[in-house]
């Protein structure tokens, strides 16, 4: 986990007494002025960058508190807890992102990050995609109390002979519920999370949807870890599974809470009972058998279902999102997957979504091969078309049109066929003869 970082005051106060400790390292110069006549020389100490370059600097740090807070908030871009020294994120910018809230020239910012990478106030520069932006890495003393300066910028620790750490372990403490049914009743028995790694029979996945409860939807049977560490490296590989399928109901809480329930504060009780509505009502307690490629399908479908309900209740600012886990009646609440009008009716959403993306996708690609052909035929298609002939042209569209389906092949041929010319001396839309 990151620690945390200086607030801006700090930082610019750090930034302020390192820039003396340079300039008081620095060697004299000497200067000559006139005063009243009279030459006097004098020694003075220069500053180690210029004004504009420090205020560039305060913006930069400034920048860099903000991307470090964010990841903070994230618990799935927060960085395993090691003995390594943390480094913070970097700031993508661009000279013309910083000229512009600088109100200088690119130019002038170019000259202002030599000087910082100079003394050793930007640690590194490296381009990506591109030779616009960049990422700059700050020295990590300006950004929290871990490291020491000197005039070039960081001191690296002195290494300890340490044995290597061990690989986190996966989180556990994550208690989950497991609705029961006996004899019309509903018990509930709470366990670590890392004893539902078995299969649900009765789930099963349809088409674009994510799982399906049977008749009798029943609970996950839960089983030891333990019994799978008698084979060998059995147990090291179900920690992972699970520590994978955790960080998928983790990112969906998170997801789901940023987007559906933004202005609503959890505390740590009820953001327990928000990750277990979702680990059984959406993921079914990863019970049907599915491999990991599969899962992650499923979680990028549940990810954009969260943004349609998200774009439902924007379009629809007089309705709010209910409780996220049920309250008071088992199963009413909005990720319960008992709750037909929660979010399992999501799932006829996305549906509905991608099938209207099909079918303009298959417009598309109509409305493509039928100027391509007019334009072969007219003489006015590009080169690489003209090389071509009318029947390779014609076959080429069809191909693509035939990754659509029979439907789309259809409307293609339907689209290029050549109806017979017409008599000019008959009058399209004669009226009808009198009875």
């Amino acid at each position: 986990m990151l620690p945390l970082p200086y607030t801006p005051r700090a930082a610019y106060g750090k930034l302020a007494q390192h820039l003396r400790q340079l300039r008081a390292q620095g060697p004299p110069v000497l200067r000559t002025r006139t005063v009243n006549g009279i030459q006097a020389q004098y020694h003075v100490r220069p500053k180690a960058i210029s004004d504009g370059a420090q205020a560039t600097m305060r913006v930069l740090l400034l920048w860099q508190i903000e991307a470090v807070e964010q990841v903070r908030r994230v618990p799935l871009l927060q960085e395993a807890a090691t003995d390594a020294r943390p480094t913070p994120p970097p700031v993508a910018t661009n000279n013309e992102q910083l000229a512009a809230y600088r109100q200088l020239s690119a130019r002038a910012i170019r000259d202002h990050l030599r000087e910082l990478l100079a003394v050793g106030l930007l640690a590194r520069k490296v381009f990506r995609g591109t030779k616009a932006n960049f990422e700059l890495y700050l020295n990590p003393a300006f950004v929290w109390p871990a490291t020491k300066l000197t005039d070039k910028g960081l001191k690296q620790p002195k290494k300890a002979h340490r044995p290597p750490a061990a690989a986190p372990a996966p989180p556990t403490t994550l208690p989950l519920i497991v609705p029961l049914e006996k004899q019309d009743k509903k018990e509930i028995e709470i366990g670590p999370v890392e004893k539902l790694v078995g299969e649900a029979p009765g789930d099963v996945l349809t088409g674009n949807t994510g799982p399906q409860a049977g008749s009798k939807p029943a609970p996950t049977p839960p089983s030891s870890p333990r019994q799978a560490t008698k084979e060998g490296q059995g147990g090291a590989a179900a920690a992972q599974l699970q520590a994978e399928r955790l960080g998928l109901v983790m990112q969906a809480f998170h997801y789901a809470w940023k987007r559906i329930y933004p202005s609503c504060n959890f505390d740590a009780t009820e953001q327990e009972k928000f990750q277990r509505a979702i680990w059984y009502g959406v993921y079914r307690g990863f019970g049907p058998a599915l491999s990991p490629q599969q899962w992650q399908r499923y979680h990028d479908q549940v990810l954009q279902r969260i943004d349609l309900v998200a774009a439902y209740f924007q379009r629809h600012p007089h309705k709010f999102a209910p409780s996220p886990y049920a309250e008071f009646v088992v199963g009413t609440g909005y990720f319960d997957y008992q709750n037909t009008n929660g979010f399992v009716g999501t799932e006829a959403w996305l549906a509905r979504q991608e099938a209207n993306q099909r079918q303009r996708t298959i417009a598309r690609a109509l409305l493509r091969a039928r100027r391509e052909l007019k334009a072969h035929r007219l003489g006015l298609a590009p080169k690489r078309q003209r090389e071509m002939t009318n029947l390779q042209l014609f076959r080429l569209h069809e191909a693509k049109l035939r990754a659509f389906g029979p439907d789309a092949l259809r409307r293609y041929y339907a689209q290029v066929a050549q109806p017979n010319a017409p008599d000019p001396t008959r009058i399209a839309f004669a009226p009808l003869p009198k009875s």
